[in-house]
């Protein structure tokens, strides 16, 4: 999104799937976390722990064999000499996430723009950090995307009710086609 609100002329459509930055957690009441602490927790990451955060926040609670490959993935960033650089890569992402969310300059983005939404998405960077009462309220995407697109322009929404935060992994063959009737609109 902050591309196509700095380089305009050199994107037709944007096209966005379930992407964070539709919410401000931090305006929300989700505790700040450093970037060291943000490093810190980082360096833990395991194949279990990514396949559990993946499975609650993505999948809503349900796993299927062939998502391991996706975690294999992720976790085999992980696992080799890169490791450090990796958690600091990612604890520096996630610090601009929580700090910069585009969410309040959605009317700078002058294209059309397509938000494609798993409707069980709740990927919400943080929430182990905010009060339960809290967490339970973040990562509502179908809410947050209908939001999102009244402030679009040129905004659309494709949504997938049975799907999560990867449509493309958990539904290849329908995400394609929602994706090339959304671009040919």
């Amino acid at each position: 999104m902050r591309f196509a609100i700095g380089y305009p002329r050199m994107i037709e459509h944007l096209v966005l799937v379930d992407p964070l930055g539709l919410e401000d957690w931090q305006a929300k009441g989700v505790p700040y976390a450093t970037v060291d602490e943000l490093y810190a927790a980082q360096l833990k990451t395991t194949f279990e722990s990514i396949k559990a955060y993946q499975q609650r926040m993505y999948y809503g609670g349900s796993w299927e064999p062939a998502y391991d490959r996706w975690v294999e993935m992720q976790a085999g960033m992980y696992a080799g000499p890169g490791r450090s650089r990796i958690a600091m890569i990612q604890a520096q992402t996630s610090d601009m996430i929580f700090n910069e969310p585009v969410i309040h300059e959605l009317e700078r983005i002058e294209m059309p723009v397509t938000l494609m939404i798993g409707k069980k998405d709740r990927t919400a960077p943080g929430s182990n950090r905010a009060p339960e009462a809290l967490a339970v309220q973040l990562g509502d995407y179908p809410t947050l995307a209908r939001a999102a697109v009244r402030r679009l322009a040129h905004g659309q929404l494709v949504e997938f009710p049975d799907l999560g935060h990867s449509p493309q992994v958990e539904d290849p063959e329908r995400f394609h086609t929602e994706l090339l009737r959304a671009l040919t609109r």
